[in-house]
C-alpha cells in the first residue's frame, strides 16, 4: 500500500491517473476476487486523496468517485466503465 507521505508527491492528475488505471483493472477482469480486489484499491487511493491537501478546497469529485464505487463494490451499480469514463 502506497503511504500518505509518497501519494501528494503526485499530481491530482496523477492521482486520479492511478485511479482510473485500477478502474480499467477491474473493468476488465472476470474473477471476482481480483475484481474486488482491484476495486478496494481503487477506493482506498480515493481515501488517501481525500487525505491530501491538494484535495482540501473541493473533495466534490473524490466524494462522488468514492460514493460511485462504493455502489458498485457493494452490487448497487454495475457500469464501472461509465465511472472510468467520468475520471
Amino acid at each position: 500500500m502506497i503511504t500518505l507521505e509518497r501519494w501528494k508527491t503526485f499530481s491530482k492528475r496523477d492521482q486520479l491517473g492511478h485511479i482510473a488505471s485500477e478502474i480499467l483493472r477491474a473493468n476488465s477482469i472476470k474473477d471476482k476476487t481480483a475484481f474486488s480486489q482491484m476495486l478496494e484499491r481503487a477506493i482506498d487511493l480515493v481515501g488517501i486523496s481525500l487525505n491530501d491537501e491538494k484535495w482540501r478546497e473541493n473533495p466534490l469529485l473524490l466524494l462522488v468517485l468514492r460514493d460511485e464505487l462504493a455502489k458498485v463494490y457493494i452490487g448497487e451499480s454495475v457500469n464501472l466503465g461509465k465511472i472510468y469514463e467520468a475520471i
